[in-house]
């Protein structure tokens, strides 16, 4: 196979931007529609289930990557899941797109408001552009490698711009908003027992945009077990960017591919990760 051709990083940040918010506007309008007519749904199994949104914005952001970048490779959960794929070695010279037309299905579903569109391109196991999406809050969140992670958000009529770093002030347990499924069967009951006091915990429903508070400062931590690159890749490169820390639970390197996560602000990290591997 041949080798690809360099592109522009910024190109490819714009694009997605705005197909981040057409995807946005599929679901926004399915969402409105389904307080008069329930949502069409794919009953996945022990994988969860889709609506007719998840696959319709999927079906249109795979069309757009095609169309400009026919030669790359694409990982989606609802096509890995339709198609049953296996994940695929890709190799360092190849790009590699990870999407999720919609994070957070379980919320929409319920009307709930707090999902995304989590769109991310790989060159190999490396993540160079990722970017979140909140259609409702309008909340967008993106990351270009060694250009530093980004927040936009629309507050009424006015727009604001934040480049998301890391303080540097030192946080305590008892200052600290903390996410996590601790109602989960992964998670052992003596934990929650031995748990330092927090001043609240919280559990939202979309690992890629309660990653992505935790590089706004917006949380402090977040951590999950069981989850796949299309999840985690946009927003673990805006975790890194945005200078908090990331990794797998017990510690490892970070990569899209870790199949659990635990993202901190610096000062709560290392003791988080012992905490949670006790």
């Amino acid at each position: 196979m041949k080798k690809t051709k360099t592109i522009s990083l910024n190109k490819v940040l714009e694009q997605m931007i705005e197909w981040a918010f057409e995807c946005g506007d599929i679901l926004n309008s399915h969402l409105i529609k389904s307080y008069k007519t329930p949502l069409k749904i794919l009953d996945k199994g022990s994988q969860g289930l889709a609506t007719e949104a998840d696959i319709l914005s999927e079906a249109h952001v795979m069309k757009k990557i095609k169309q400009s970048y026919p030669d790359h490779f694409i990982l989606s959960e609802e096509d890995a899941f339709a198609k049953e794929l296996k994940l695929l070695g890709v190799k360092d010279d190849q790009y590699l797109w990870l999407i999720d037309p919609l994070d957070g299905t379980n919320n929409f579903f319920n009307k709930v408001p707090f999902f995304c569109v989590s769109l991310a391109m790989n060159k190999g196991s490396e993540t160079l552009v990722g970017v979140v999406y909140n259609p409702v809050s309008c909340e967008l969140f993106y990351a270009v490698k060694g250009k530093g992670a980004y927040l936009v958000r629309l507050i009424g009529d006015k727009k604001v711009k934040v480049r998301l770093k890391v303080n540097g002030k030192k946080k305590i347990f008892k200052e600290a908003l903390l996410s996590a499924n601790l109602s989960s069967k992964r998670v052992e009951k003596d934990l929650l027992k031995s748990f330092p006091e927090v001043r609240a915990m919280r559990r939202f429903g979309s690992a890629a945009l309660e990653m992505s508070y935790v590089a706004a400062g917006m949380l402090d931590a977040y951590w999950e077990y069981n989850l796949k690159p299309w999840d985690v890749a946009a927003a673990g490169l805006i975790c890194q960017e945005a200078g908090v820390k990331i990794s797998d639970m017990q510690g490892g390197t970070y990569h899209a591919f870790c199949s659990s996560i635990l993202t901190a602000d610096p000062t709560l990290y290392s003791s988080l990760k012992k905490i949670l591997n006790r």
